[in-house]
């Protein structure tokens, strides 16, 4: 939706075709980082972002019992009007890009997804599920950590790995006196809550698990109950709230990076579906916002695909890997909180100043 938007604003023509056939998002709440909501000002909707949810400026890191043992102050890259980052839940950020989009007028065709393509140096003709057909300049797969798209052009290269971990969310009450988001690490695990809006805010914990199964809905919220017994403070006081299996999502935590280059002849491949990131950093969204946003600019200027392609892995590539790893190396030290080296909130910090320089 972002991509779609940035180029229509651009004055280039572009289409959306959505597999799901509702155009809705599953899941709670997310985390929009800084440079997220610098990606963002530039479609003009980071008022709207900010107005559906809720911003902060610094992050604590607490023991089990919720005592604060540190805290990470954010860059503030948006200026004095605009929060350094905030929680919203994933449905209000849906329906913003999804107004955009509208706005925009880029043609949205739901239930349909590409079945079949040929590429050339001239163009890509496109057979769609429907049966349909199309030709165009370029096509961007934005279809996810699993991608279709990435199978067919990449085959087994890379394909994202299981760390070991799984991580619980479940949308809650938020107290008056939640203003930030908070991490909390247990004897076994790492929790904590970030707010979304006035009255509502998410608990996650990522669960250290060598092996990852599936619960059935029902046993979703006794079980992280249970989990959530290792920790006091808000954590203690949330737990009970959570009772419904529709308030929580609970999935395998995996990742990856594609090597360079993310594009075969004039396919290319953007956001998870290219560069899969655990939650630790809280930056997958807003990579792939940026995703859109570079690769938007770069077409702009006009200049042949093959280079434009080429100039978006130059911009994109080093920034994802790093943020990619940083993210692996965060969950990695949670699993071994002893290792001699695990330095988590300086590891953090690092990362999220290189993250506020520029596209």
């Amino acid at each position: 939706m972002t991509l779609a938007t940035a180029l229509r604003r651009a004055g280039i023509g572009s289409e959306i075709v959505e597999l799901n056939p509702e155009w809705s998002v599953l899941g709670v709440g997310i985390s929009m980082q800084g440079p997220a909501l610098r990606a963002l000002r530039t479609l003009g909707v980071l008022d709207a972002v900010v107005a559906h949810g809720f911003g902060y400026s610094h992050f604590n890191s607490c023991d089990a019992a919720g005592n604060i043992v540190d805290t990470v102050t954010l860059p503030s890259i948006n200026g004095p009007d605009y929060p350094a980052t905030m929680g919203i839940m994933r449905q209000a950020l849906h329906d913003v890009l999804k107004d955009a989009v509208l706005e925009a007028g880029a043609p949205v065709r739901l239930g349909v997804t590409v079945s079949d393509f040929s590429d050339s140096d001239d163009g890509v003709a496109v057979t769609f599920s429907d049966g349909s057909e199309g030709s165009y300049d370029l096509v961007v797969g934005a279809d996810g950590v699993n991608s279709p798209l990435r199978q067919r052009l990449y085959a087994d290269i890379v394909k994202p790995e299981y760390t070991g971990q799984a991580v619980w969310r479940a949308t809650v009450p938020r107290p008056v006196d939640v203003c930030t988001r908070h991490s909390y690490f247990g004897p076994r695990n790492k929790a904590g809550f970030n707010p979304v809006s006035e009255d509502r805010m998410y608990i996650y914990l990522v669960q250290n698990l060598p092996r990852w199964a599936r619960l059935a809905d029902a046993e979703l919220p006794g079980v992280m109950r249970g989990l959530l017994a290792d920790f006091g403070g808000h954590l203690a006081a949330a737990r009970d709230a959570v009772t419904d299996p529709e308030q929580i999502v609970y999935r395998p935590i995996v990742s990856m990076i594609l090597p360079a280059p993310w594009y075969r002849g004039r396919v290319v491949l953007i956001g998870d579906a290219a560069h899969t990131m655990t939650p630790q950093m809280a930056s997958g969204a807003g990579l792939a916002i940026e995703d859109a946003v570079v690769l938007a600019e770069i077409l702009a200027t006009g200049q042949p695909v093959p280079d434009a392609l080429q100039a978006f892995m130059t911009r994109r590539f080093d920034r994802c890997r790093t943020t990619v790893e940083s993210s692996h190396q965060l969950g990695e030290w949670e699993k071994t909180p002893d290792a001699p080296d695990a330095d988590p909130t300086g590891l953090f910090g690092e990362t999220i100043r290189m993250l506020a320089q520029p596209i």
